[in-house]
């Protein structure tokens, strides 16, 4: 995962949401959770931003260190936790 990026994968998703790759799909798939499909493939990319509000949403807790890091400087910031430092 680049920092910075404003779009992320399904894998990248399932690893901030803690959850299987499967149920980023199904949630994709239902519409709950909005992004887009690459042209030519199977892929499906979900902007940090549409993350953010799935997130807000659906009360899941947004303290990952992982979306830390892709909305570190971004608008979509707001209501991010920092997760504690590890000692």
């Amino acid at each position: 995962m680049a920092k910075g990026r404003n779009v992320l994968t399904t894998g990248d998703v399932a690893k901030i949401c803690n959850v299987a790759h499967k149920t980023v799909s199904k949630w994709f798939d239902a519409g709950q959770l909005k992004g887009y499909r690459i042209p030519g493939s199977r892929d499906r990319r979900i902007p940090v931003g549409d993350l953010v509000s799935f997130m807000e949403v659906n009360k899941m807790p947004m303290t990952s260190p992982l979306i830390a890091e892709f909305v570190n400087n971004s608008d979509q910031a707001e209501g991010i936790v920092p997760a504690p430092a590890q000692e």
